[in-house]
């Protein structure tokens, strides 16, 4: 015989519709990928023009900084 849940049916019931909604927005969030990735218009950014991008904004971010000796004073 299973264990008799200790939750309340109302708090069941909201986990469930939650849970619901998050599936729902979710797989709209994948299809829409889909739909953008499959658009010929589609641009894509090869992995090694992402990092050298990235690398730029760190080294920018990293201006703004406090010094390491500035910062254990």
């Amino acid at each position: 015989m299973p264990a008799k849940s200790t939750i309340p049916i109302d708090t069941e019931v909201a986990q469930a519709d939650a849970a619901a909604a998050h599936d729902a927005w979710f797989r709209s969030e994948v299809e829409a990928g889909l739909r953008e990735a499959d658009d010929p218009n589609c641009v894509w950014i090869p992995h090694e023009e992402v990092n050298r991008r990235c690398a730029v904004l760190r080294a920018e971010l990293e201006k703004h900084l406090p010094d390491e000796q500035e910062a254990a004073s």
